[in-house]
Protein backbone atom coordinates (compact mmCIF):
# COMPACT_ATOMS: atom_id res chain seq x y z
CA UNK A 1 0.00 0.00 0.00
CA UNK A 2 1.62 3.41 -1.01
CA UNK A 3 2.17 6.35 1.89
CA UNK A 4 -0.76 8.29 -0.20
CA UNK A 5 -3.36 5.66 0.78
CA UNK A 6 -2.03 4.66 4.32
CA UNK A 7 -2.57 8.26 4.92
CA UNK A 8 -6.23 8.59 3.50
CA UNK A 9 -7.22 5.05 5.30
CA UNK A 10 -5.76 6.61 8.16
CA UNK A 11 -7.87 9.79 7.85
CA UNK A 12 -11.06 8.04 6.71
CA UNK A 13 -10.51 5.35 9.90
CA UNK A 14 -9.89 8.16 11.94
CA UNK A 15 -13.09 10.31 10.73
CA UNK A 16 -15.15 7.39 11.24
CA UNK A 17 -14.30 6.91 14.83
CA UNK A 18 -14.33 10.38 15.24
CA UNK A 19 -18.52 10.61 14.40
CA UNK A 20 -19.47 7.15 15.83
CA UNK A 21 -17.97 8.56 19.11
CA UNK A 22 -19.82 12.03 18.42
CA UNK A 23 -23.50 10.30 18.04
CA UNK A 24 -22.39 8.09 20.90
CA UNK A 25 -21.58 11.41 23.24
CA UNK A 26 -24.69 13.41 21.85
CA UNK A 27 -27.82 12.87 23.88
CA UNK A 28 -31.00 10.90 22.19
CA UNK A 29 -33.60 13.86 21.54
CA UNK A 30 -37.20 12.05 23.09
CA UNK A 31 -40.24 13.32 22.43
CA UNK A 32 -41.47 15.83 24.65
CA UNK A 33 -43.06 16.57 26.85
CA UNK A 34 -42.47 13.61 28.87
CA UNK A 35 -42.64 12.09 32.40
CA UNK A 36 -41.09 14.92 34.76
CA UNK A 37 -41.75 18.02 32.49
CA UNK A 38 -44.04 20.63 32.99
CA UNK A 39 -47.08 20.03 31.14
CA UNK A 40 -47.52 22.74 28.28
CA UNK A 41 -50.16 25.03 29.03
CA UNK A 42 -53.51 25.07 25.93
CA UNK A 43 -57.01 26.28 25.83
CA UNK A 44 -59.37 23.92 23.96
CA UNK A 45 -63.59 24.04 23.25
CA UNK A 46 -65.58 21.18 23.81
CA UNK A 47 -68.51 19.96 21.60
CA UNK A 48 -70.88 22.32 23.50
CA UNK A 49 -68.16 25.33 22.99
CA UNK A 50 -66.98 25.56 26.88
CA UNK A 51 -63.46 25.94 26.69
CA UNK A 52 -60.84 24.44 29.26
CA UNK A 53 -57.44 25.95 30.04
CA UNK A 54 -54.80 23.47 31.35
CA UNK A 55 -53.50 25.80 33.89
CA UNK A 56 -56.97 26.64 35.28
CA UNK A 57 -56.72 22.83 36.60
CA UNK A 58 -53.51 23.29 38.50
CA UNK A 59 -54.46 21.88 41.94
CA UNK A 60 -56.14 19.04 40.72
CA UNK A 61 -54.67 15.72 39.35
CA UNK A 62 -55.65 15.68 34.99
CA UNK A 63 -55.96 12.47 33.05
CA UNK A 64 -55.26 13.67 29.33
CA UNK A 65 -56.35 11.24 25.97
CA UNK A 66 -55.49 12.04 22.36
CA UNK A 67 -57.70 10.08 20.03
CA UNK A 68 -59.34 9.73 16.84
CA UNK A 69 -62.73 8.44 15.67
CA UNK A 70 -61.29 6.31 13.14
CA UNK A 71 -58.35 5.24 15.34
CA UNK A 72 -59.04 1.16 16.45
CA UNK A 73 -57.14 1.27 19.30
CA UNK A 74 -58.71 4.03 20.31
CA UNK A 75 -62.17 2.34 20.17
CA UNK A 76 -60.95 -0.37 22.19
CA UNK A 77 -59.61 1.50 24.49
CA UNK A 78 -62.62 3.86 25.30
CA UNK A 79 -65.18 1.61 27.01
CA UNK A 80 -62.29 0.78 29.78
CA UNK A 81 -61.89 5.29 29.92
CA UNK A 82 -65.76 5.29 30.40
CA UNK A 83 -65.31 3.14 33.30
CA UNK A 84 -62.47 4.86 34.83
CA UNK A 85 -64.21 8.35 34.33
CA UNK A 86 -67.26 6.71 36.04
CA UNK A 87 -64.76 5.86 39.16
CA UNK A 88 -62.06 8.25 39.27
CA UNK A 89 -64.10 11.38 37.50
CA UNK A 90 -65.08 13.30 40.82
CA UNK A 91 -61.64 13.55 41.68
CA UNK A 92 -59.25 13.49 38.29
CA UNK A 93 -60.05 16.48 35.64
CA UNK A 94 -60.53 14.04 32.46
CA UNK A 95 -59.57 15.55 29.05
CA UNK A 96 -60.14 13.41 25.84
CA UNK A 97 -58.40 15.68 22.77
CA UNK A 98 -59.67 14.82 19.36
CA UNK A 99 -57.09 15.29 16.60
CA UNK A 100 -59.13 16.39 14.96
CA UNK A 101 -57.72 18.08 11.62
CA UNK A 102 -57.96 13.94 11.06
CA UNK A 103 -60.87 13.70 11.50
CA UNK A 104 -64.30 15.25 11.21
CA UNK A 105 -67.04 16.31 13.94
CA UNK A 106 -69.97 14.19 12.50
CA UNK A 107 -67.43 11.29 13.27
CA UNK A 108 -66.55 12.51 16.74
CA UNK A 109 -70.34 12.82 17.53
CA UNK A 110 -71.22 9.51 16.13
CA UNK A 111 -68.18 7.99 18.41
CA UNK A 112 -69.59 9.44 21.61
CA UNK A 113 -72.88 8.05 21.13
CA UNK A 114 -71.73 4.67 20.13
CA UNK A 115 -69.62 4.50 22.98
CA UNK A 116 -71.63 6.39 25.52
CA UNK A 117 -68.91 8.74 26.06
CA UNK A 118 -69.57 10.88 29.30
CA UNK A 119 -66.45 12.41 30.23
CA UNK A 120 -65.50 15.74 28.23
CA UNK A 121 -64.46 15.56 24.68
CA UNK A 122 -62.62 18.70 23.40
CA UNK A 123 -61.93 19.71 19.82
CA UNK A 124 -58.31 20.45 18.66
CA UNK A 125 -59.40 22.10 15.72
CA UNK A 126 -56.12 23.59 14.50
CA UNK A 127 -53.93 20.50 15.65
CA UNK A 128 -51.95 23.04 18.07
CA UNK A 129 -52.45 20.91 21.22
CA UNK A 130 -51.43 17.58 19.39
CA UNK A 131 -48.17 19.17 17.73
CA UNK A 132 -47.23 20.78 21.10
CA UNK A 133 -47.67 17.16 22.83
CA UNK A 134 -45.82 15.62 20.31
CA UNK A 135 -48.45 13.29 19.48
CA UNK A 136 -47.45 10.57 16.78
CA UNK A 137 -49.46 7.84 17.72
CA UNK A 138 -52.72 7.09 19.10
CA UNK A 139 -54.29 6.98 21.27
CA UNK A 140 -51.37 8.95 23.78
CA UNK A 141 -52.40 9.46 27.35
CA UNK A 142 -50.92 12.00 29.57
CA UNK A 143 -51.25 11.42 33.28
CA UNK A 144 -50.34 15.12 35.77
CA UNK A 145 -49.97 15.50 38.88
CA UNK A 146 -51.71 18.85 40.64
CA UNK A 147 -48.55 20.77 40.09
CA UNK A 148 -48.90 20.25 36.43
CA UNK A 149 -45.92 17.90 35.67
CA UNK A 150 -46.35 15.04 33.82
CA UNK A 151 -45.96 11.85 36.06
CA UNK A 152 -46.68 9.26 32.82
CA UNK A 153 -46.80 9.62 29.29
CA UNK A 154 -48.11 6.39 27.51
CA UNK A 155 -48.22 5.95 23.77
CA UNK A 156 -50.86 3.23 22.53
CA UNK A 157 -54.08 1.51 24.55
CA UNK A 158 -53.58 0.77 27.90
CA UNK A 159 -54.97 -2.74 29.26
CA UNK A 160 -57.71 -2.39 32.04
CA UNK A 161 -55.49 -3.56 35.01
CA UNK A 162 -52.58 -0.78 33.47
CA UNK A 163 -55.50 1.50 33.21
CA UNK A 164 -56.25 0.89 36.89
CA UNK A 165 -53.22 1.24 38.53
CA UNK A 166 -52.28 4.75 36.81
CA UNK A 167 -55.69 6.25 37.72
CA UNK A 168 -55.55 4.24 41.20
CA UNK A 169 -52.18 6.65 41.85
CA UNK A 170 -53.75 9.72 40.02
CA UNK A 171 -56.12 10.24 42.25
CA UNK A 172 -54.17 9.69 45.17
CA UNK A 173 -52.56 12.87 44.62
CA UNK A 174 -54.32 15.71 46.04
Amino acid sequence: MSKRKTVIAVLVVGAALALVGFMAAKPKLQSLPQQGYLAPDFTLTDMQGKTVTLSQLKGHPVYINFFASWCPPCKLETPDLETMYKKYGNRIDFLAVNMTPSDSLAGVKSYIQTFGVTYPVFLDSSGTVESTYNVMDIPTSFFINPQGVIIARITGMMTPSFMQSEFSKLSTLH
